[in-house]
């Protein structure tokens, strides 16, 4: 037997799995360029780090109705047959690493509404049954995508990312389609930033309704919290336990040392897990929105007019789509006295 990673990720209420090796990127969904010789499934060309990238529509390659893009989706750039190819997605969910006990190479338990090609095998797992794809047969026609990415073929045609928005993202307001613009742009111009200066890289996550980001080299994974263990006599920001493929771990409340009103333990949701010296943990959060490259010099010192106590457990602050990103330093947080407590089974 083996363990394997492999990313979840949900398309309307089903989830889904491809193995974590084959995928190079992830990122919200930018504004693409739609190519009017291309397969029916793919919705544009991506110019990411300075490459075309075709980008498909995972509802368009299943033959579901579709009705359009979502500013919240999320593209998935893998790997196969020696190209990248994007697969637009509703939510990016979480990396697990799965034994292959779970995995069931019987195809009846898959999805009725994908055809067979698409199903690799079944995941079953926390009672649920995943559906892992089969990424060589996703990415259809492999030649007819070289040639609709060459730079000669791209030199010669005109293209026009308005197209985008009539087609796939009608009534789109001016404020949306410059976000989707802008994304678009840091894809591009990515390449000579990472050349530039060595990249900081961010975990974007919601907490007490504000953005917050966690340094990606503690974050060990994101997961769904589901039954929680109370724990007695243990201090409020402590939630419980649950059991997380086995491992018991324990979920943190960090909203009090951020000065942040305390949710209800029956909001929480996800979690991010990490591991910061002994210490592993779940942080509570909202959401899991995003993850991002900052250069040094992006970051910014925390203004002193704020709260002196909250702003001690920050790093820095920066700007994440017109608002403001506080970056958490972790490690100092959990090991304040506030936060101390014997995080283990």
């Amino acid at each position: 037997m083996g363990i394997k990673p492999y990313l979840i990720f949900i398309l309307h209420d089903s989830r889904y799995a491809i193995a974590a090796e084959s995928v190079s990127e992830i990122f919200l969904l930018p504004e693409l360029t739609p190519v009017p010789e291309a397969p029916s499934d793919i919705v544009g060309l991506l110019n990411l780090h300075s490459a075309y990238v075709p980008v498909m529509h995972l509802d368009l390659r299943f033959g579901h109705k579709f009705d359009r893009c979502q500013i919240t989706d999320s593209v998935i750039v893998v790997e196969s047959q020696g190209l990248q190819v994007g697969m637009i997605v509703h939510r990016v969910e979480t990396v697990n690493e799965i034994d292959d006990r779970y995995i069931q190479a019987d195809l009846s338990y898959g999805r009725a509404n994908i055809h067979q090609a698409f199903v690799q095998s079944i995941i079953s797992l926390d009672d649920e049954m995943i559906t892992l794809l089969n990424i060589d047969n996703l990415v259809r026609h492999p030649e007819a995508l070289e040639d609709l990415v060459s730079a000669e073929a791209n030199a010669d045609r005109e293209l026009l990312p308005g197209n985008f928005y009539e087609q796939y993202f009608t009534n789109a307001s001016s404020n949306l389609k410059a976000a989707l613009h802008q994304r678009a742009f840091n894809l591009k111009d990515a390449t000579d930033k990472t050349a530039a200066t060595k990249l900081i890289s961010l975990a974007v996550v919601s907490i007490g309704g504000r953005y917050f980001a966690l340094d990606l080299g503690v974050v060990r994974e994101f997961t769904t919290i589901g039954r929680i263990t109370t724990i007695p006599c243990c201090p409020e920001h402590i939630i419980g336990n649950i059991n997380l493929r086995g491992e018991i771990l324990t979920l943190v409340n960090i909203c009090q040392s951020l000065n942040l009103t305390m949710a209800q333990e029956n909001r929480a949701a996800k979690a991010v897990v990490v591991e910061v010296d002994e210490i592993t943990a779940g942080i509570v959060v909202d959401e899991v929105f995003d993850v991002v490259d900052f250069s040094p010099q992006e970051l910014k010192p925390v203004p002193v007019a704020m709260d002196s106590d909250a702003s001690s457990y920050l790093k820095g602050v920066a700007d994440y789509q017109n608002q403001t990103l506080n970056v958490i330093d972790l490690p100092k947080l959990l090991a304040t006295g506030a936060m101390t407590v014997e995080l283990t089974a």
